[in-house]
């Protein structure tokens, strides 16, 4: 009897299997980059959209508005009510709560607020121009400038807006 079996051994479907292992290690990783990436992108529009809202609102209402970090990942944009350019709780209108992205965290605490002119303060009323920076899970950052003038813009990297 000299019949041929039909199909592939044990070995060749291992190695089968370890050529796939090997190519996805090399692709998976860029994906998850360029989605985190993307992530982070998102999250800068977000807080850009937010600054652009708070500042319009400033000066078409002649009334303080802002956003403020909550913690590392969420921010509230709000309206001062009792006009001393810090967010109280309870006081403040809560205009929303954003959350960030999953793997998207703010690089530090910042508070701004837009006055009727839309110029920038900060939370002592004091001029207000400095960054918010964002960072993803893969240490890349971007930076939202706010400059004197009220004039916003976005940065690759870790910045001091200067």
């Amino acid at each position: 009897m000299d019949r041929k079996i039909k199909g592939y051994n044990i070995f060749e479907i291992l190695v089968i299997l370890v050529i796939i292992g090997i190519l996805m290690a090399i692709v998976i990783r860029p994906i998850l980059v360029f989605i985190a990436n993307q992530r982070l992108n998102q999250a800068v529009n977000m807080v850009v959209a937010d600054l652009n809202a708070a500042k319009i609102y400033s000066i078409s209402k002649s009334n303080l508005a802002g956003i403020t970090n909550q913690n590392n990942n969420s921010y509230v944009v709000y309206i001062n009510n009792d006009n001393n350019c810090s967010f109280d709780n309870g006081v403040d209108r809560v205009d929303r709560l954003i959350n960030l992205p999953a793997g998207i965290t703010f690089y530090g605490d910042f508070s701004f607020l837009f006055d009727r002119k839309g110029y920038p303060r900060n939370a002592s009323c004091g001029l207000g121009f400095g960054p918010i920076v964002l960072k993803n899970n893969y240490d890349n950052y971007k930076t939202v400038c706010i400059d004197r003038f009220g004039r916003i813009r976005v940065e690759n990297g870790r910045s001091t807006c200067n």
